[in-house]
């Protein structure tokens, strides 16, 4: 190759893109985020994602293999940001909650040592199952294009390095099979249907978080 990739790992472009976005939506964007939340959500989850792996090391099934599982400070990371871009608090605790379980799934609900929930969308579910103070805003990105086309043309990129085209497309065309039925149901003008899918949130989840 004449050109090698600067960053060797398909992870390292989505901590990128999410890192810029949420410097985008911070100045561009009448956010009520807050920094120290952006801090909770992305300490908590480096902690947690330590301590089980600290916790998990030292079981007596894994004291004498001879390669201890390594702190992976990517994932975490991801999460973190994933958490701050999409879910919205009113109090520090929540978000941190929200963080702390959303690293905790990815070490209980397993299956062939792979994790089967992405940990941001399972911390959003829990933090809006469980509180009363946690909620999304699918609208804050606004209707502007130019959003849309920075989010897929990041996205793009990062789904080229890691092959995951497919399961973003599928999730994209069951969104808009299923909000089309619930508009044919409602009875609404097909204005509104288009105006859901246009949802920069939308497609930032389904870029970077499905």
């Amino acid at each position: 190759m004449l050109f090698k990739p600067a960053l060797k790992d398909a992870r390292d472009y989505q901590i990128l893109c999410l890192g810029l976005f949420l410097i985008l939506g911070l100045t561009t964007r009448d956010w009520t985020l807050r920094l120290d939340g952006v801090a909770v959500a992305i300490a908590t989850t480096l902690a947690t994602q330590f301590a089980l792996t600290q916790f998990i090391n030292a079981q007596p099934r894994f004291t004498t293999a001879p390669d201890p599982i390594p702190f992976n400070w990517r994932s975490p990371l991801i999460t973190g940001l994933g958490l701050s871009l999409l879910l919205r608090v009113d109090h520090l605790p929540t978000m941190a909650l929200a963080a702390a379980l959303a690293i905790a799934s990815k070490f209980v609900f397993r299956t062939e040592s792979k994790h089967f929930f992405n940990p941001g969308n399972f911390g959003i579910i829990a933090a809006l199952t469980l509180t009363q103070d946690a909620w999304v805003s699918p609208g804050q990105w606004g209707e502007e294009l130019w959003y849309g086309l920075v989010f897929l043309g990041a996205g793009g990129l990062v789904l080229k390095r890691v092959g995951r085209w497919d399961t973003t497309g599928a999730f994209l065309l069951s969104y808009a099979l299923l909000e089309a039925l619930r508009n044919l149901y409602l009875g609404w003008t097909w204005d509104v249907w288009a105006h859901r899918l246009m949802s920069g949130s939308l497609l930032l989840f389904a870029l970077f978080m499905v």
